[in-house]
């Protein structure tokens, strides 16, 4: 592999981990918590719960055997489970590989399925990353490359003028008599620039990963659909959201059940409020995603229609 190939390879690798990063860290930071305990407050470091949660798609709050703290630590399974599928004992185990010894123990799952989220961060980050490279590609194709016919003698003035024609100089001088049509050529690629259909799938792809989060993110179709549209995505947001909400919900009762420990879980900088299709609201992000000339004409036409 030479250096250009392995400096492409690291770009694509940089590409897909910029989207599963930013993913990841959204889904690092959707919830708070706290406990009453002040000293469980000390002890739980909510960073690494979560990251337990998403990685593993389950964690746990434990006391090591012997102790009066508590920590909040992956774990690995020691025995048999319960009726309903839950493990009757475990080991904590610390970022290190340490394991933990406890008789005191609640077990909080990431979602219903039980499962983590990785895999699906992992498929949105993939496809994020291929439209983005067809963006890039149909960008990059729509460069005209110049052919020069040229010989040794000629060829410092031709990069020269041709380092003047990338430098946007406005006056370039050349020799009286040449013709610069039988020396400079440009080689017409053909290709249709795709750049605002790619940006905008890219948005729909964004969109559709943060769904899956339970994030509602503003897209470019927002301001075409009625309202009963918007309500319908509001509420498949949501409730992928409470899938994640409502077991850390249920962790909170349990602990509070077995253990007298009380703690709350919340939803961090969730803008769950519904904004009305119309007004202010719908032409900025008509203007924000760039309507086509045909839309705009239309829009147009109706405005002065009705001032008629």
């Amino acid at each position: 592999m030479n250096r250009n190939d392995k400096r492409l390879v690291i770009e694509n690798i940089d590409i897909f981990n910029y989207y599963k990063e930013r993913l990841i860290n959204l889904a690092l930071s959707q919830f708070e918590w706290h406990f009453t305990d002040d000293e469980i407050n000390k002890t739980f470091d909510r960073r690494y719960f979560e990251r337990c949660l998403l990685f593993n798609g389950t964690a746990a709050l434990l006391q090591p055997r012997g102790t009066e703290f508590w920590l909040s630590l992956g774990y690995v399974i020691k025995g048999k489970f319960n009726a309903y599928g839950w493990p009757a004992k475990i080991d904590g185990i610390t970022f290190n590989g340490k394991q933990i010894k406890t008789d005191n123990f609640e077990i909080c799952y990431d979602n219903m399925t039980y499962t983590t989220l990785l895999p699906k961060i992992n498929l949105y980050a993939k496809l994020l990353y291929e439209i983005h490279q067809v963006f890039r590609s149909n960008l990059q194709q729509q460069i005209t490359p110049y052919l020069i016919a040229t010989n040794k003698k000629k060829a410092l003035s031709m990069k020269n003028f041709m380092n003047r024609i990338a430098g946007f100089d406005p006056v370039i001088y050349y020799k009286q008599g040449e013709d610069l049509k039988d020396v400079i050529t440009t080689l017409d690629t053909r290709v249709d620039f795709r750049g605002n259909e790619m940006l905008q799938a890219l948005k729909a792809q964004w969109a559709e990963a943060l769904s899956m989060l339970g994030i509602t993110a503003e897209t470019a179709k927002k301001e075409r659909m009625i309202e009963g549209e918007l309500v319908l995505n509001r509420q498949e947001d949501i409730l992928s959201l409470n899938s994640r909400l409502l077991n850390r919900i249920d962790f909170c009762n349990r602990l509070k059940r077995n253990y007298g420990i009380e703690c709350t879980v919340n939803v961090t900088s969730q803008d769950l409020e519904f904004k009305p299709f119309g007004g202010d609201y719908a032409m900025q992000a008509l203007n924000a995603t760039g309507a086509d000339e045909g839309e705009a004409t239309s829009r147009e036409n109706r405005e002065d229609n009705n001032n008629e």
